[in-house]
């Protein structure tokens, strides 16, 4: 059955509405006793403060909520709430004349505090040759409650909070300008997990704790005709998120196993520095030079430690269930980057650029785990002590070159060619170590050694049959390097085609893009009996049409509208049990729908108005079904969003928001019938608010 919002929501839903109300009349009262309307030139009084010419306003209102259906998906997507929020809001302080003062101007903006799922803070201030600050701070709360995922058993509701500090100090300054910065981020709340002892599933609790904090300095110059820059930066972070359960039967309830306490820790912090230098320079305005060297390097320390008591799968006590696992690790990295462009003459020109990047990760861990445990009948098992110690060493090199021509054959055509190469190299060495109580403390040695290259040929094109019609393409054809390992190269060919039409004030596009992924690869290595052999491909294949346009008749008023098809098929092979090892294909299907438009006109002087409305649905398999070998698998919907908002100037200096929102979204992948409520829900959103405007500047 659908989700009703509960006799709180209900009240108040009523206080929203009676809220407009209120509004509506007090700006039908500010109306008949403003004074005569407005001059045709819609700018406010000069107002100054301490010097300075203030330019501000802040929008303050109020949104209703009313969801019918699944809240929790309704969050997942959207996660409006209702209530109080502050829409867009901004003060501006500028000191025109550029008198003696310390700041010549100071901005600050905001929008979305409260009532929306994030919120936004900017502040800069700045004086002219001397400093520039910059300040952003974002705070995004996320949730995440999707019954159709992992059995409903891994969610989020958490808040992160996000910082950037920056300041440039003689930032006009050619020879010499400093950048000195700090960032912080921080993430908390709550969730649950879910895990997997004693052959049964159980959900637990998640306590969310996170952090990271950044410093970063930096100096930019001109030297020898070099623009030149070089930074450094140390980042620390940590992350102190734990799990509980308290009684646990799991998902099934007639099995023995059961988890009566849980408590799993996963202690990590670690410090990462880093430094930049780059150059640039264009030699006898004919050749262009860039380069650029990163070095970072990171450390950290890990724990893990899980606790559990209850019963396991065969109905024996376990009084004590402990892992502990510790280690640590090293990854330096060096990234550098080169690029060269020439200039032949004003119709040819030639570059390449280079990438190589590397990095190698070194680490080791302990593993133990110690087990005490009873019958069924309460006697004392056999305690199990379990003691190894693991060491790893990756290695990872890259480099990539590609080198393009440019060519601008006339004012009508051009077109560019171009070449990629890669090298990709991974080694994986190390070995795994029993420790004592074990009597056998054989070392197993375990190496890996990889190679993938990429050879991609690149191409494309510009036409303007008119001078109001122009022609892109471009294409990509070849091999593409492929980050797993024991796995092939991408088989790629990618076009992509765009034209654009303009006259006076309407413009129109259309567009197609096609994409070929072919990924070979091998079965496992030392494969059992009966398994399937020969390649296994994974191939996907992606096909997107999109048109869409622009009309602005008058400055008054505008609209624009659009639509996308994007179909995709990836076929997989794959081994199936039946009963025997037999090989098999899944098949995934996406057969997408987006349209949408936008209106705006602006009937009088006092009177504006917006909507829009947008369109999604996702035709999924169809009406195919899966008969063995073949899998077929998709994932139908559709979502539906419309708004219509009016403003409504008052006065000079207060404008009146009333708007409404529309969510609607529909899946078939979990029929109501099956869990009582889906996924679905429609999601009905009113909101007003009061802007106030003060100082110069248009409205």
């Amino acid at each position: 059955m659908a989700y009703r919002i509960n006799d709180r929501g209900k009240s108040r839903i009523k206080n929203y509405v009676l809220f407009l109300l209120l509004t509506a009349v007090a700006s039908l009262i500010a109306v008949n006793a403003q004074s005569p309307a407005p001059s045709p030139t819609p700018s406010g009084e000069p107002v100054t403060f301490m010097g300075y010419d203030v330019t501000s306003s802040f929008e303050l209102g109020v949104r209703g909520a009313s969801i019918n259906g699944n809240v929790n998906k309704f969050r997942s997507d959207f996660n409006y709430h209702p209530g109080f929020r502050m829409f867009d809001s901004s003060l501006l302080l500028e000191n025109k004349e550029k008198k003696s003062k310390f700041v010549d101007s100071f901005l600050i903006t905001s929008t979305g505090w409260n009532a929306d799922p994030s919120g936004f803070t900017r502040v800069m201030v700045d004086k002219a040759g001397l400093y520039k600050f910059d300040s952003k701070v974002r705070r995004i709360t996320y949730f995440n409650y999707l019954n159709n995922s992992e059995r409903g058993g891994r969610n989020f509701n958490t808040k992160q909070n996000l910082g950037d500090f920056d300041l440039t100090l003689y930032p006009m300054a050619e020879k010499l300008t400093v950048r000195i910065g700090g960032s912080f981020n921080t993430t908390s709340g709550v969730g649950t997990y879910l895990t997997r002892p004693y052959s049964d599933q159980y959900i637990i609790d998640s306590h969310v704790k996170g952090s990271a904090y950044d410093l970063r300095a930096g100096v930019d110059g001109k030297l020898l005709g070099f623009d030149l820059s070089v930074a450094y930066g140390v980042r620390r972070f940590r992350d102190n998120t734990f799990y509980t359960s308290g009684f646990n039967p799991g998902f099934n309830t007639t099995n023995n196993g059961l988890i009566t306490s849980l408590l799993r820790e996963y202690p990590i912090k670690g410090l990462t520095n880093y430094g930049l230098f780059s150059a640039h320079r264009t030699f006898a305005k004919k050749l262009d030079f860039t380069a650029r060297v990163i070095y970072s390097s990171t450390t950290r320390t890990f724990g893990y430690n899980e606790v559990i008591t209850g019963r396991d799968n065969s109905n024996n006590f376990v009084d004590l269930d402990n892992y502990t696992i510790s280690g640590n690790s090293k990854r330096p990295q060096t990234r550098a980057d080169l690029g060269l462009t020439y200039m032949i003459n004003d119709k040819f020109r030639i570059s390449d650029s280079f990438s190589f990047d590397q990095f190698n990760i070194s680490g080791v861990t302990n593993y133990t785990e110690a087990v005490f445990s009873r019958t069924s009948a309460g006697v004392a098992r056999p305690t199990t002590l379990t003691n190894n110690w693991y060491d790893r060493v990756t290695g990872f090199r890259r480099y990539t070159n590609t080198l393009g021509f440019d060519v601008q054959v006339n004012n009508k055509f051009a077109f560019n060619l171009g070449y990629r190469y890669g090298n990709r190299h991974t080694v994986a060495d190390g070995f795994n170590q029993p420790l004592p109580p074990a009597t056998n403390l054989t070392r197993t040695i375990i190496t890996e050694e990889e190679t993938n290259k990429t050879n991609t040929f690149i191409g494309g094109f510009k036409i303007k049959p008119t001078k109001y019609w122009v022609v892109f393409g471009d294409v990509e054809h070849g091999t593409a390097d492929n980050a797993f390992s024991r796995l092939e190269n991408y088989k790629v060919t990618n076009f992509r085609i765009r034209s654009r039409w303009t006259l006076n004030r309407f413009s129109f596009n259309i567009s197609g893009i096609t994409k070929d992924n072919n990924n070979p690869s091998s079965t496992v290595p030392n494969p059992p009996a009966n398994y399937p052999t020969g390649d296994f491909i994974a191939n996907t294949k992606t096909r997107t049409f999109s048109a869409y346009i622009d009309w602005t008749p008058e400055p008054r008023f505008s609209f624009s509208g659009g639509y996308t098809y994007t179909r995709s098929t990836s076929e997989t092979d794959i081994v199936i049990n039946t009963g025997t090892l037999v090989r098999g294909i899944s098949r995934f299907y996406m057969r997408d729908n987006y349209a949408f438009f936008n209106f705006s006109a602006q009937p009088s002087k006092r009177i504006l108005f917006y909507a829009s409305y947008n369109y999604n649905k996702d035709n999924g398999q169809g009406n195919l079904t899966a008969a063995l070998p073949i899998l077929i698998s998709s994932y139908p919907f559709k979502l539906m969003t419309g708004e219509g908002r009016l403003a409504f100037r008052i006065t000079r200096n207060i404008e009146w928001n009333l708007g409404y929102q529309y969510i609607g979204y529909h899946e078939t992948v979990q029929p109501l019938s099956v869990t009582g409520y889906g996924q679905d829900y429609h999601a009905n959103l009113p909101y007003t608010s009061l802007r106030f405007y003060f100082g110069g500047g248009d409205r």
